[in-house]
């Protein structure tokens, strides 16, 4: 049975989030629930290919990727390229909890998504943040391999609520040269901070502040795997 130890922590936590609203929490999860919810990311998990190309995010299975000429992904592989350049874009692979996929969502997935639903995750959420009025938590899995990136922005989408975004990371092994960095700013684009991924740990961060996932090397040796989402004012 999955369960998280944030509880046990609160007021250490809120103290720290409190400084500028955002903390990093280690040995989120219990007992072994760290390396079985890993092994459901890395050996059970179907992704789609997740990006921003033609002016609009587009969401593809491995077998529509594989269907497009080599024309069609050199040409969305450049205005994806150009949209980046530009400040606006994303690569990675994801899956979407309550997507349906030719493979069904690995049960421990759903019921760490269950678990983060509770009343009283959402209740710890709320007394650390500060934010009363979250209800819900959207949430889906992520892969960042060589190539994938999420450029600056934030996470502000009054229309679903959002108040709080997660990142729940599952990656034992990572060195900082490989990339896939956690990045937070200024308004103004300053670096203010970098978060190394990690394993068994649960950033959490108000939805204003600016941050990025810098480009993954083509020399890095593994995959990034986190589940991530948002703390909700609304439900969908």
């Amino acid at each position: 049975m999955l369960e998280l130890d944030i509880g046990s922590r609160l007021a250490e936590l809120r103290s720290e989030y409190q400084v500028d609203n955002r903390v990093n929490i280690s040995n989120v999860w219990k007992n072994n629930g760290a390396e079985t919810l890993l092994d459901a990311l890395s050996n059970q998990t179907e992704f789609d290919h997740a990006l921003h190309a033609n002016g609009s995010s587009i969401r593809l299975t491995d077998s529509q990727l594989k269907g497009m000429s080599n024309q069609e992904r050199q040409q969305m592989h450049q205005s994806m390229m150009n949209h980046a350049a530009q400040g606006v874009g994303f690569l990675y692979n994801s899956h979407l909890l309550g997507r349906q996929y030719s493979k069904p969502t690995p049960q421990l997935i759903k019921q760490a998504h269950t678990l983060l639903n509770t009343a009283e995750v959402l209740n710890t959420i709320k007394e650390l943040t500060g934010h009363q009025d979250i209800i819900y938590a959207s949430a889906q899995a992520t892969r960042y391999l060589p190539g994938h990136f999420l450029t600056r922005h934030n996470d502000v989408y009054e229309q679903e609520g959002r108040r709080v975004a997660f990142v729940m990371g599952f990656t034992p092994r990572w060195h900082p040269d490989w990339g896939g960095l956690l990045h937070f700013y200024k308004q103004d684009g300053s670096l203010t901070d970098t978060w190394v991924p990690r394993f068994n740990n649960m950033v959490l961060f108000d939805v204003k502040h600016p941050h990025s996932v810098s480009y993954v090397s083509p020399f890095a040796q593994g995959a990034r795997y986190s589940i991530t989402g948002w703390f909700r004012a609304i439900k969908p």
